[in-house]
């Protein structure tokens, strides 16, 4: 298994980078849109497992789309991004309102969309705003780089030094030791991207983008577990051998990409 992981990554990997660096930004936004339609799915499959209603097909339908607005209209910055998450709100309770009256149940289903739509639509909106400010490649590399940081150093650290366990009820494989090896991992990580890549930027703001990043990116991953222990699913999907489904691949990005954008367009 630890080896497909790997050969899964390298496989991956190239293509990633090309589509980041050197694909331009119709080809990112058409990635993240995908990215976001594929989890989106994932995610409705475990609520899916926990629910005794079955499936809207229609409402999942409206629910696709809605997703794509706050992703697409991050193109045009944070205001895209809200505007785009208020549209998606508003096509949502408007066809839950207008089917209410044959369907009833479909008013209980809008704080499931919704949170879909905060959980993974708007991080990755917040990558397409990152990706559209000054230094936006280079700022997309370092998110991706503190948060695989993140889960290589937490997972060897915890492998071989491990012991207290640090959410038990919810993922009971990961240790504090590993969480500290994480943390330390990411920052030695950024400190080499900053000099290489991020000459112009001061170095403390982008350390302490670091910090943030590394204790939020596990509260990502814990959250995804929380859900599926929940509805008693091991992986969120199969599209990736080794690591499970995209929502597997991406559960500590969906929480570390918010902090890091607000970080460089506020503080860094």
């Amino acid at each position: 298994m630890h080896g497909t992981r790997w050969l899964t990554a390298i496989l991956a990997l190239p293509l990633l980078v090309w589509l980041i660096a050197a694909g331009g930004p119709f080809l990112f936004f058409l990635m993240i849109l995908a990215v976001s339609l594929i989890a989106q799915s994932e995610y409705h499959h475990i609520m899916d497992a926990r629910s005794a209603l079955s499936p809207e097909s229609e409402l999942r339908w409206v629910a696709r789309l809605g997703l794509s607005f706050p992703v697409l209209f991050s193109f045009w910055g944070l205001g895209g991004l809200f505007a785009g998450l208020c549209l998606a709100f508003f096509l949502l309770t408007a066809f839950c309102m207008l089917r209410f009256g044959p369907r009833p149940g479909l008013l209980s289903a809008i704080p499931v969309e919704m949170q879909g739509f905060l959980w993974i639509a708007f991080p990755l909106a917040c990558l397409g705003v990152l990706r559209m400010t000054d230094h936006g490649i280079a700022w997309v590399f370092f998110t991706l780089l503190l948060v695989a940081s993140g889960d290589t150093g937490a997972y060897y650290a915890g492998r071989f030094f491990g012991k207290r366990k640090l959410a038990p009820a919810i993922s009971p494989a990961k240790t504090l030791e590993g969480f500290l090896g994480g943390v330390i991992l990411t920052l030695v990580m950024a400190f080499l991207f900053k000099i290489f890549f991020l000459p112009s930027f001061s170095m403390i703001p982008v350390l302490l983008t670091a910090l943030v990043t590394a204790f939020v990116a596990p509260l990502g991953d814990l959250f995804e577990s929380m859900q599926k222990r929940l509805s008693n699913v091991k992986d969120s999907g199969t599209l990736l051998p080794g690591h499970g489904g995209m929502l597997d691949r991406i559960d500590a990005l969906l929480f570390a990409v918010p902090v890091v954008m607000m970080m460089r367009i506020w503080v860094c």
